[in-house]
């Protein structure tokens, strides 16, 4: 890793600039990309320091991880809101894998994944045949075992076999970005792989907190199914889950068949909300006849693992009652608390959040770690910079254990945030309200298939209030405007 400061002018630039692209170049990436994404941060700090005010002193380190280079930009200007807007286009361009921007009580810190050779290297499937449903049965032995960076292109074979080119977790085509995430710890899996070593069956889990995991990427070879396969990847990889003393898994069942719910709730998992068009349009493979007309919408299951502690959930009103009905289904010990003992004194005076933007669908995160008295500013500002980028689905994740965030989030439905989920224990320290804000409120429920009456319900609730907070968003707007005007 290096790490390079320097005074942010025309010379202190330059030098950030070399710097930047030599590292990157050693290591074997695209080093005048790096100088652009460089030369693009430094302008955005341009904009936010006060000269006199703010120190101009900037610190840029370069390091690698896995399959992609970090860039990690540190500057005392103004707080930023989100990732200067300049960076979509090459995140689009896949130079960029991901960017994040926050604060971390010193200063802003803005952080660029940028891809390197091997990130965009795809296994060879050219002698790879799909196979569909009428093959036939095979009786060939196999055994189940932990996902090994060596499986890695035979776990690529497998997705193409059963889905082609259409399954809707891209980064499993990419064998050396799945084998850099085995190798750090972000991914863990269970295989099923016949005595040639071929690999017929797979159920894998991705960190998401340090105590929740997002579990999917079920897939078996159809020469292999009705054999269990599925059953006992998924009996062991729980197993190993609680081993490691993760509290619990959530996953995103479809909602356009009903097969993957009812597996959810037959394991125990609550329906705790809906992404409402969330994904760009896919195509499931015997499900969906092409791609979808329109942008995809999954459920939200959560199960816990071991035993949650007992705690109350301070949410604004306006979700509370969605929220309210989810839990009624679970048996966790949580209680919504909507007169929470605080004083003035108790809430931070600025809020603390990061924002990640993803160019493949079109979406971004913004992930509350800090209440403060500035949350509606703080938000709405990262959701400007996020729809000028592109975005046409946004999260808000704010944690429910800080009792202020049922008075400063009283006005969050009005920026046109609707509820989306809830999700126990996601950050290390508190559960997490998750809320959605939408580019097109009008959305298609046409395809949506439901398991029970409850998820029914709970999606009709959560579409009604998207369509409330975007009406309660321009009707903000208009206000605004006509007291400006008069």
């Amino acid at each position: 890793m290096i790490r390079v400061q320097a005074v942010h002018n025309s010379a202190g630039a330059a030098a950030l600039t070399a710097a930047a692209r030599m590292a990157v170049e050693h290591l074997g990436g695209d080093g005048d990309g790096c100088g652009l994404i460089v030369r693009l941060l430094l302008q955005d700090v341009r904009d936010r320091i006060q000269p006199g005010v703010d120190s101009s002193e900037v610190e840029l380190s370069v390091r690698p991880e896995g399959t992609e280079v970090v860039l990690e930009l540190r500057d005392r200007g103004e707080p930023i809101s989100g990732e200067p807007v300049a960076l979509h286009p090459l995140v689009a361009m896949g130079l960029v894998t991901q960017t994040q921007t926050g604060t971390d009580g010193h200063s802003n810190v803005t952080t660029i994944r940028m891809a390197l050779q091997a990130h965009h290297a795809v296994e060879d499937l050219d002698s790879v045949e799909i196979l569909n449903e009428q093959v036939p049965v095979s009786t060939d032995e196999f055994s189940v075992r932990e996902l090994t960076p060596v499986d890695t292109p035979a776990l690529t074979r497998l997705l193409y076999r059963c889905y082609g080119w259409s399954y809707p977790h891209p980064d499993l085509y990419y064998p050396e970005r799945v084998s850099a995430a085995l190798v750090d710890g972000s991914r863990i899996g269970l295989v099923a792989v016949t005595e040639s070593g071929e690999v017929v069956g797979h159920w894998g889990a991705v960190y998401r907190g340090a105590h929740v995991v997002e579990t999917g990427s079920t897939v078996t070879d159809p020469r292999f199914r009705h054999r269990g396969i599925a059953r006992l990847l998924g009996e062991q990889l729980l197993d190993q889950l609680r081993d490691r003393q993760v509290k619990g898994r959530f996953r995103e069942p479809v909602l356009t068949h009903t097969a993957t719910q009812e597996m959810a709730l037959k394991e125990g998992a609550v329906i705790v909300g809906i992404r409402a068009n969330r994904g760009q349009a896919l195509q499931q493979v015997g499900i969906t006849q092409g791609i979808l007309d329109h942008r995809s919408s999954v459920t939200v299951a959560f199960g816990a693992l071991l035993p949650l502690e007992s705690a109350s959930v301070f949410v604004p009103a306006d979700y509370a009652d969605i929220l309210r009905v989810v839990l009624s289904h679970s048996d966790w010990p949580r209680h919504i608390d909507a007169r929470p003992d605080f004083t003035l004194a108790d809430v931070p005076s600025t809020t603390e959040s990061t924002s990640s933007y993803d160019a493949a669908n079109q979406s971004a995160v913004i992930d509350v770690s800090i209440i403060g008295n500035d949350l509606i500013d703080n938000v709405d500002s990262a959701l400007d910079r996020a729809r000028r980028g592109g975005a046409e689905f946004i999260e808000v994740h704010l944690p429910t254990a800080q009792p202020w965030l049922t008075a400063v989030g009283a006005g969050l439905i009005d920026l046109g945030l609707a509820y989306a989920a809830y999700i126990p224990v996601l950050h290390e320290d508190s559960d997490v309200l998750v809320l959605q804000w939408l580019d097109d409120s009008e959305v298609d429920t046409s395809d949506w298939q439901y398991a029970t009456p409850h998820v029914e319900a709970l999606a009709q609730a959560v579409v009604a209030q998207i369509h409330d907070a975007a009406q309660r968003a321009v009707k903000v707007r208009r206000e605004a405007a006509r007291r400006h005007a008069g």
